[in-house]
């Protein structure tokens, strides 16, 4: 087996941080989901379910981020692409910081609403992997394969209307600083574990 540059190391052995979410939990789709992640090629390398308080789900989001709770609000407005209402009349509010952090408080709900499986995700640049196997964030635009797409339906106009957060089953990390963030939060010191996984040489390895 040729030796692999060093910088190329961290997008063959990238880890990434995935989180089913208490819908995922609650409707049984916890061996379904795992079963996409490995059917693809990566590998889970450490995994638990835990009943998360709101302090956790606090640091795991970063609500004092103003850019990241915009995000949310555009998310929220998006909703009501194409509809016959505005987010005005039935929200009470088009500011995408008011309707961000609407969204924000019901997110710390949702999480602690019930039991999550973390997991740490490896292998070839599993975080743009896992995401695509997710799905869009928003489970009406998310293709029909994808976790979300398959197992979902909610739309941020009608969840927000409800004073709830979208269902969309999953959580991934967008990228390696927030992965390596996550995954230190979730597990802290406890173990990440490397091992082979049986056919991982015929996908990842020159074999002839």
């Amino acid at each position: 087996m040729a030796k692999l540059h060093p910088a190329l190391h961290p997008i063959k052995y990238q880890r990434t941080f995935c989180l089913i979410k208490p819908d995922g939990v609650m409707r049984g789709l916890v061996g379904d989901i795992i079963y996409r992640i490995e059917k693809s090629g990566l590998k889970i390398v450490a995994l638990k379910m835990i009943h998360a308080n709101k302090e956790m789900v606090a640091q795991h989001y970063p609500v004092t981020n103003d850019f990241w709770v915009e995000r949310l609000g555009e998310k929220s407005l998006s909703g009501f692409e194409n509809l016959s209402v505005s987010p005005l009349e039935i929200l009470g509010s088009d500011d995408k910081k008011v309707l961000g952090k609407q969204v924000t408080e019901v997110l710390i709900d949702y999480l602690t609403s019930g039991p999550v499986v973390c997991m740490v995700v490896e292998g070839i640049q599993s975080i743009d992997m896992v995401r695509k196997l997710a799905g869009d964030t928003l489970p009406y635009k998310a293709a029909v394969g994808t976790i979300r797409g398959d197992y979902s339906v909610d739309s941020p106009a009608i969840a927000n209307a409800e004073m709830r957060s979208i269902h969309n089953i999953i959580h991934a990390s967008e990228n390696p600083e927030e992965a390596a963030n996550e995954i230190k939060l979730w597990f802290g010191r406890e173990p990440i574990y490397d091992y082979q996984r049986a056919g991982e040489n015929i996908m990842y390895e020159k074999h002839y």
